[in-house]
């Protein structure tokens, strides 16, 4: 891939490297309401101090993050030396020895080359405000991300991408999707969303079952043939016909998809090679939901946080190339979530525990890169010992919710201003 090419030009040493890819002309002509976002939840909480360190702060950071004295190999802090590569400051444009302010996780090298686009923007601080009162509950936490709302109890409220997109113009597959298994997010009042295991050359009204769907297909196309009834009969008809016209288009689009290459190197590349199949097929999808699981770090942080910020990383390069090359990059904007950050400090297991404030990412054609948003202090913690929120995370729906058109208000419960990544 072209994108591995300018990895080995920065480990050479190069200070300033030309993007191998970076905003299409579309982007500038695509309006306001046209955009299709991609959410993914980096599911279990994601650790954002050692996913962007703070550099000003990293004697803070080195302190919190090494236990004294650490056995050998458990050190939780990275190196100043491995930083230095992957540094960046708001300005996107400077190069990454010259960056004095943050830097990404050594295993993001491939995030790092997407920040140098411009099309990357970095949100630090982000998440729960101390109004809600269960924020180290997974559910809680995940919950209020998806809908937009906090303190849900056990009856959680329609998702804000299902809302904002509900009563738009969709295609014959409606105007959400979800390759990453059935998701708040994309519940709405007039529609929750198509769920597509990946991947979706096998999908089926019994995927996983030895038939592949053909007999229990085969029977949903009997009775949708019946004649018309009355009542409960004839409900239950059309809903047949209706899961039968999704399978058909959906196997039709990954029939025609299906001889673009693709590197398929984890989960998330599955779920966003299908997403990217389903936007160049022509479904006129709107909202997508994918997710990637490990982030849930109490023990031994290191043996597995670095892999799946690589694999992140690596699946958003993978995913705007393939749709750079079919010229439709243009209106796709992918954001991160996750149900809280972690603590400041190692916990005993060489893990952190449940914590406060964390990161998000926004990328796309559309998008304003830089930082938005100010670094939590590493010396000042909050009342429960965590990095605190500066940025709700709400805010950060709001700016996505108006770029799709939408009225964020009514859907978050307020209005928030806007941060202007988008």
């Amino acid at each position: 891939m072209l994108i591995k090419r300018r990895h080995m030009l920065a480990a050479a040493g190069g200070l300033a490297v030309t993007p191998l890819f970076s905003k299409g002309l579309a982007a500038e002509e695509a309006g306001g309401g046209d955009i299709i976002v991609v959410a993914i939840l980096l599911n279990g909480g994601n650790d954002g101090l050692n996913t962007v360190v703070p550099l000003p702060q990293y004697s803070e950071y080195y302190k919190l993050r090494t236990p004294a004295p650490p056995p050998p190999g458990l050190n939780m802090a990275y190196a100043e030396s491995d930083l230095a590569l992957l540094a960046f400051d708001p300005n996107y444009k400077t190069p990454p020895l010259e960056a004095t302010q943050f830097a990404f996780a050594p295993s993001m090298l491939a995030m790092r080359d997407l920040y140098t686009t411009g099309m990357l923007a970095v949100i630090p601080g982000v998440g729960l405000p101390k109004a809600e009162q269960n924020p180290f509950s997974h559910y809680n936490a995940q919950m209020d991300w998806l809908t937009g709302q906090i303190n849900i109890g056990l009856t959680p409220p329609d998702g804000w991408l299902g809302l904002t997109v509900d009563g738009m113009k969709g295609g014959k597959l409606g105007v959400s999707a979800s390759l990453g298994g059935t998701s708040q997010i994309l519940i709405g009042t007039q529609q929750q969303g198509l769920v597509i295991n990946p991947p979706m050359d096998y999908f089926g009204a019994s995927y996983g079952i030895a038939d592949n769907g053909k007999q229990i297909e085969k029977t949903y196309q009997t009775i949708a043939a019946l004649p018309a009834a009355s009542g409960t009969g004839e409900a239950d008809r059309d809903v047949l016909k209706s899961a039968l016209h999704d399978i058909v288009t959906v196997k039709e689009v990954a029939k025609k998809e299906k001889a673009k290459t693709y590197p398929l190197d984890s989960w998330l590349d599955y779920q966003l090679r299908d997403i990217g199949r389903l936007i160049t097929g022509g479904t006129n999808i709107r909202a997508y939901f994918a997710q990637l699981g490990g982030f849930d770090t109490h023990y031994q942080q290191m043996l597995y946080q670095p892999t799946v910020l690589s694999q992140l990383s690596q699946s958003l390069v993978n995913f705007y190339e393939y749709l750079s090359a079919a010229n439709a990059s243009h209106k796709v904007v992918v954001v991160t979530i996750s149900d809280f950050g972690r603590r400041p400090y190692a916990n005993l297991d060489f893990g952190t525990d449940h914590g406060g404030a964390g990161v998000s990412f926004v990328f796309g054609e559309q998008v304003n890169g830089g930082v938005y948003g100010a670094y939590p202090s590493l010396k000042k913690f909050d009342d429960y010992g965590n990095l605190a929120i500066n940025v709700d995370f709400r805010n950060v729906l709001s700016d996505l919710i108006q770029a799709m058109g939408g009225n964020p208000t009514p859907i978050l419960g307020q209005t928030w201003p806007k941060l202007g990544f988008i």
